[in-house]
């Protein structure tokens, strides 16, 4: 018997794991449980060959796997309720700043930087991110002070920020 579990409601999940020592179909699966500290345990039927119909056939088992986690966390720490892109920081900036943001869920997304004719400047990100939050440094080393923007891209969220460059 195989099992993959989840430790944030289902938006990822763990690669599947064998929880038993039998890999044929004389298991029956009984019930299962995830515990909050990342330990996992089953309990299952093992059915003997012979007659089926005799209980001296039937044999129950119980396993238990202690979590390989380390610390598990609040779980509203980790997933976003909305998607939001805050305000740089700090801003005016020179030459670093951060830009953070929040996506509720998994999604190909996009972070970059325009000047003020709407030349993209840089991308930031442009890859598929998991539900969470994320924080990215920008350098502005190579560029003039002046007004620049950064837009995230989340499948159908958009947002745009303004930021100065102060130099």
């Amino acid at each position: 018997m195989v099992i993959t579990y989840s430790t944030d409601r289902g938006l990822n999940w763990s690669a599947p794991e064998f929880v038993t020592d039998r890999y044929d179909s004389t298991i029956a699966f009984k019930a299962g449980a995830l515990l909050p500290n990342g330990d996992y345990c089953v309990n299952y039927e093992v059915m003997s060959p012979g007659n089926i119909n005799s209980t001296a056939f039937l044999r129950v088992y119980f396993r238990k796997r202690n979590s390989v986690i380390s610390n598990v966390e609040e779980l509203n720490s980790h997933i976003p309720n909305s998607f939001q892109l805050y305000q740089n920081y700090p801003n005016p900036f020179n030459p670093n700043t951060k830009i953070i943001w929040q996506s509720p869920v998994g999604s190909h997304q996009t972070l970059k930087v325009y000047d003020v004719l709407g030349n993209e400047i840089a991308t930031l990100a442009d890859e598929y991110r998991n539900a969470g939050r994320y924080e990215i440094n920008f350098s502005s080393s190579d560029l003039v002070s002046g007004i620049y923007f950064y837009r995230l891209t989340a499948g159908a969220f958009i947002e745009t920020k303004k930021m100065i460059l102060m130099k």
